[in-house]
């Protein structure tokens, strides 16, 4: 089955001058790693963005770059937007401020969402789920419609329109790990030193 990884920078924490995903781990931006991770398991990657100026000199035209078609709903804008143009009926969805997705789990959840047949595999860490890191059917596009004319729903409130899995490993965590401060970055950059990842 095909799939489609995405990256919807919907970020409400800004603590840098430029976008999270821009920042540096081991001699290359965040978005940069993830991109190279995506495609080995994608074989389309979409940025959901709507500062796109910001990203094009790092990601060029390796990969399609849309904005939102719904202002000022967050996630389910970027959301929509994704599962209104991909090209496959599965989509990975991340952030641009999540370092060390899995191409491991990410294979394994894909192979849940096939054999179950549910439109939303969902990962556990620590007691909360992963939204982000998480893989949608196409169809999941109604729900996000409905939840963007109820203007004050969440991504979250998804999980009660669609059927789901939830995956729990404790080898779940450093992909749910996610750069929202100027602390997370420095804990970041020390946990890729330590554990070797590039």
């Amino acid at each position: 089955m095909k799939l489609t990884g995405v990256i919807i920078d919907c970020a409400s924490t800004k603590f840098t001058d430029s976008a999270t995903g821009l920042l540096k781990i081991a001699n290359e931006t965040i978005i940069e790693r993830q991109i190279c991770l995506l495609k080995q398991v994608c074989q389309e990657i979409i940025l959901v963005t709507n500062e796109p100026h910001q990203y094009l000199p790092i990601v060029g035209s390796s990969i399609r770059i849309i904005t939102d078609y719904f202002k000022g709903s967050g996630a389910l804008s970027g959301m929509h937007a994704a599962l209104s143009l991909a090209k496959s009926d599965s989509l990975l969805v991340v952030t641009p401020d999540m370092p060390f997705l899995s191409v491991q789990v990410i294979t394994s959840m894909l192979k849940d969402k096939i054999e179950t047949g549910v439109q939303l595999v969902v990962p556990e860490s620590q007691g909360q789920l992963q939204l982000f890191h998480s893989i949608y059917d196409r169809s999941c596009i109604k729900s996000t419609e409905k939840l963007i004319e109820e203007q004050d729903a969440g991504l979250v409130n998804i999980l009660e329109h669609v059927s789901f899995k939830i995956i729990r490993n404790e080898d779940l965590l450093p992909i749910s790990y996610r750069v929202q401060s100027m602390e997370d970055y420095q804990r970041a950059i020390q946990f890729n030193e330590t554990n070797k990842i590039s």
